[in-house]
């Protein structure tokens, strides 16, 4: 489950990685626009999220069922 979590933060630091160098750009170089980029670009953001999620739930490994422990009386 540990992995999850990893995954998770991976993306979030991505994300926002990423978002650093749009507004980056932006401030050095002046015909580039962050929000003309985001507006053109945004449904880009929920198929990427749908996407990983698909992955997400056939790469995790199915976790098998406990066994049932029966304890016996003695």
């Amino acid at each position: 489950m540990a992995a999850r979590s990893y995954s998770g933060a991976l993306t979030a630091g991505l994300i926002l990685i990423a978002l650093g160098v749009i507004f980056l750009i932006e401030s050095f170089y002046a015909p580039f626009s962050a929000w003309r980029l985001i507006g053109r670009y945004w449904p880009l953001i929920p198929i990427f999220i749908g996407l990983k999620k698909i992955y997400g739930y056939f790469a995790w490994p199915a976790v098998p069922p406990a066994p049932d422990r029966i304890r016996s009386k003695e």
